[in-house]
């Protein structure tokens, strides 16, 4: 798959969401399908754990109020904002089709961005790495935000009694709790790693800190992407350190580069498989709908920032860089699994459940597609790649 995407020139992440396509729409696939207990005992705390380790510190901390305003407050923007032109565009073309709080779990549950394919295609280019980690380090916390805002307002969909305080109560409980928690595992881990040398038992301690961190929260009904992030942090920044070799950390690196590949390959894969097309071409008008209103949603936040930091005389982002942020936004599996874990009977869900996946389909292979002729464009792109 990775020689055929390199041949056609498709980024690899995209290549695989077409091989899925065929697979699920044009053969009898009957192999394993995108879940909610897949997504999450199995694929995402490797993915954000090897994200978060190999990030360094210094540079998360440099730019952490860009990554936190666009992790938190900008995702919340973007929830309310993508529902109210979702709940007044859907029912512009069928009147009665989504209540607002309806359209406010779709807001929650496509509004977290996945940026795996954009930043293949940073490095090809050689972008500013500055904008690299903005980009990956807003991605791993804003799947932490999304999550606990999704469960928030569909416990309010479902009827639960919590007002907007209480639920900004029990969204800093969730959030901060799971903060809490995933530092304990990571410094209890990383005392472990750096009083030892040997490959085999860093590897296996690590994949402890990225899943116990992810269970232990999950457990105590918190954030498991928010433990395992801050985990992650902890260990590849402090406990890599100390007694272990070059070679020790070479090879602790691989391993988790390797898995994250593993994993990336295997949820790109399935998302392709979820995708009935005949079914979407059923709701292509309320796709277009959900994917002007993520866009937009995205845009206004992005340039209000950007508006914001210049009135305030601060040189933080280039006009290039808002622009960037902005189309870069591909949603992904996360979105899709979300959709997936609705209960039967709520109401819409069909019609949700189908917006979700149209607009995650539109993001990659539109805003996917055009993302490196964009950073051209605006000048970002300081080496033009051979692939």
């Amino acid at each position: 798959m990775a020689v055929g995407a390199r041949l056609t020139r498709l980024p690899y992440a995209i290549g695989l969401v077409l091989a899925g396509l065929l697979l699920g729409n044009a053969f009898a696939y009957s192999g394993p399908h995108l879940s909610k207990q897949l997504l999450f005992l199995v694929v995402l705390p490797g993915l954000l754990f090897e994200a978060a380790y190999q990030m360094h510190f210094a540079e998360f901390w440099r730019a952490r109020l860009s990554i936190l305003t666009l992790a938190v407050p900008g995702l919340v923007v973007a929830t309310f904002l993508t529902a109210y032109l979702v709940w007044w565009g859907v029912n512009g073309f069928a009147p009665g089709s989504l209540s607002f709080i309806e359209a406010l779990v779709f807001g929650a549950l496509i509004s977290a961005t996945d940026p795996i394919s954009v930043l293949a295609i940073f490095r090809t280019l050689g972008v500013d790495s500055r904008l690299a980690v903005i980009v990956e380090a807003e991605s791993l916390f804003n799947d932490g935000t999304a999550i606990v805002i999704f469960g928030i307002v569909l416990a309010m969909a479902n009827g639960s009694p919590l007002s907007a305080g209480g639920a900004a109560v029990e969204f800093l409980r969730v959030a901060g709790l799971a903060t809490v928690v995933g530092g304990v595992v990571g410094v209890a881990v990383s005392v472990l790693t750096r009083t030892q040398d040997d490959a085999m038992t860093g590897i296996t301690l690590t994949m402890l800190s990225a899943y116990g961190a992810f269970i232990a929260a999950e457990l105590l009904g918190l954030s498991g992407v928010i433990a395992c992030v801050v985990a992650g942090m902890i260990t590849g920044n402090w406990g890599s350190q100390g007694r272990s070799g070059a070679a020790t950390r070479r090879a602790v690196d691989a391993f988790w580069s390797y898995a994250a590949f593993l994993l990336n390959s295997f949820v790109f894969l399935l998302m392709g498989v979820e995708i009935n097309l005949l079914r979407l071409l059923h709701y292509l008008p309320q796709i277009l709908v959900g994917w002007i209103a993520i866009n937009l949603a995205r845009a206004t936040f992005v340039y209000a920032k950007y508006a914001l930091m210049c009135a305030a005389g601060s040189k933080a982002w280039p006009l290039s860089w808002a622009t960037v942020l902005t189309w870069g936004g591909l949603r992904g599996g996360l979105s899709m699994v979300l959709a997936l874990s609705l209960p039967a009977d709520f109401n819409h869900r069909e019609l949700i459940l189908h917006m979700t996946f149209g607009v995650v389909l539109l993001t990659l292979l539109v805003q996917g597609l055009s993302i490196k002729p964009l950073l051209r464009r605006v000048g970002l792109a300081k080496a033009r790649a051979a692939d």
